[in-house]
């Protein structure tokens, strides 16, 4: 019989304060390791970590408490697996800044996610997979149809990586095993963005024969990424209760978030003061936003759902749209993006579909605010390099 693990993408969010934390001086994993025993670190995919920073998850957490980190984004985006960019070395630098977390018994698996562009192809996967360290477990996110085949999930058996079920729009929510440990993430269904959704009761019991089946013969780890207004944490425990699985406190915390939203409004997104900021002016979000983008890119841009938004305020936005980066500095005024088609706007002062789809997202006053002060001559437009000097 294997153990279920379920806990959320990251802990660090601004909505969750006073929702989730109470304690606004309290170290935010402190709080959150007192009712979860596992948590997903998405802040590895960024940038690679001071080695202080590891040893404080490890050193500031329960003894049992496990963690999952999610592979640098130079690796999987950039480089996109290619052995012969130097992934190797890549690998052995992220892997020993986890050292702390593997020595004290807290790391259980390696997040490789890889982009949506990124097909299946067999001798480039199968190069990558063979030099992954054989004392680590690693599971493997794709984002492609072209990976659902036997042919992908066999050569991911053959090297015991897991294979991510997924819930979310794009493929099914299928659980593959592919190794000795099942992993799981729960992205959303947001018609706007998928990470801003309250899953039903209904849509999460259909997980639960799953999750039981699957415990028989392997550990399950399971993160819900929907945190947006502290949905994460409350969808979790909705899982652990049915699971019979939920503690205490974990039911009190529960209680407590669904109070916290009773008679309340939730905006789309949370940072409430830049839309407090701006003023509405007459021109509309859509109409502003034809001035930077083609009425081709426009309609792709519309139909863009997987928009995740990490920071929004008077100064900066970071974003992630459809695995790309997108880094928008207002003080500064320059905007850093990662897509192909971006290289080619970017010459233009134009927008692709992967901004366009961010402008849709963001909140009325805040896009407004954005498209309406940008100025061609003062603002630059360059391609995100992956260097963390743009903080």
């Amino acid at each position: 019989m294997g153990v279920i693990r379920l806990g959320c993408s990251g802990w660090d969010y601004r909505d969750w304060a006073d929702v989730f934390y109470k304690d606004k001086d309290e170290s935010k994993l402190r709080a959150y390791s007192r009712i979860f025993n596992t948590a997903e670190i998405n802040s590895t995919f960024y940038s690679f970590p001071q080695p202080g920073i590891v040893f404080g998850w490890a050193r500031y957490t329960p003894q049992d408490f496990k963690f999952s980190v999610k592979l640098n984004r130079l690796i999987t985006h950039e480089k996109m697996l290619e052995i012969s960019k130097g992934v190797g070395d890549d690998l052995k630098r992220f892997c020993e800044l986890m050292k702390p977390l593997q020595e004290a018994g807290k790391l259980v698996c390696i997040l490789v996610q890889l982009p949506p562009k990124m097909k299946f192809r067999k001798d480039r996967v199968k190069e990558f997979l063979e030099i992954l360290p054989p004392d680590l477990h690693f599971a493997l996110e794709y984002r492609n149809e072209t990976w659902l085949t036997d042919e992908a999930h066999n050569l991911l058996a053959d090297h015991n990586v897991a294979t991510v079920a997924v819930d979310e729009p794009l493929l099914p929510p299928e659980i593959r095993r592919t190794s000795d440990i099942v992993y799981v993430r729960w992205h959303g269904r947001g018609e706007k963005m998928w990470y801003n959704y309250h899953y039903s009761k209904d849509e999460l019991a259909a997980w639960i024969p799953k999750l039981k089946e699957m415990s028989q013969s392997a550990d399950i780890y399971g993160y819900f990424n929907n945190h947006y207004h502290g949905y994460a944490p409350e969808n979790c425990i909705d899982v652990l209760e049915m699971l019979g699985m939920a503690t205490p406190e974990q039911i009190e915390m529960r209680q407590r978030i669904s109070g916290y939203w009773k008679g309340k409004v939730t905006a789309k997104v949370v940072p409430r003061m830049l839309s407090d900021f701006f003023e509405q002016e007459k021109e509309d979000v859509t109409t502003l936003l034809s001035g930077y983008i083609d009425a081709s890119r426009l309609e792709k841009a519309r139909e863009i759902k997987d928009i995740e938004i990490f920071e929004l305020d008077m100064d900066k936005i970071v974003a992630d749209v459809r695995g790309y980066s997108i880094y928008i500095d207002l003080v500064k005024r320059f905007i850093l993006h990662d897509c192909g088609d971006w290289r080619r706007t970017a010459r233009e002062k134009r927008f692709c579909k992967h901004i366009g789809a961010l402008m849709l997202a963001l909140p009325e006053g805040a896009a407004r605010s954005v498209l309406e002060g940008i100025n061609r001559q003062q603002w630059e437009f360059s391609q995100y390099t992956g260097r963390e000097d743009v903080q």
